[in-house]
């Protein structure tokens, strides 16, 4: 019998949210983010949170958190998730 010990991991790596949602620097997620950052949250709350609620590896967290900061370009976080527009498949 084989196992794949990697398929929950990844599941776990892998962010739960969309495309769409990733690129809305309006939407709720990166709101939330804001509001725990003027609520006094420091980063390595606010990247806990950040992969608590929505999976993804610590980077991501960073360059979630980081994006809802206006620290990071956007591309950057879509690039470390293969969603950027160089790095798709035509």
């Amino acid at each position: 019998m084989h196992l794949n010990f990697l398929e929950p991991l990844l599941s776990v790596i892998r962010p739960t949210l969309s495309e769409s949602t990733l690129n809305n620097l309006k939407a709720v997620e990166y709101q939330w983010v804001r509001t725990l950052y003027v609520e006094g949250y420091d980063s390595n709350e606010i990247n806990h949170y950040i992969q608590t609620c929505f999976g993804g590896d610590p980077t991501f967290a960073d360059l979630f958190r980081r994006v809802a900061l206006d620290q990071e370009s956007i591309y950057v976080l879509l690039q470390h998730l293969g969603c950027a527009p160089s790095s798709k498949e035509f």
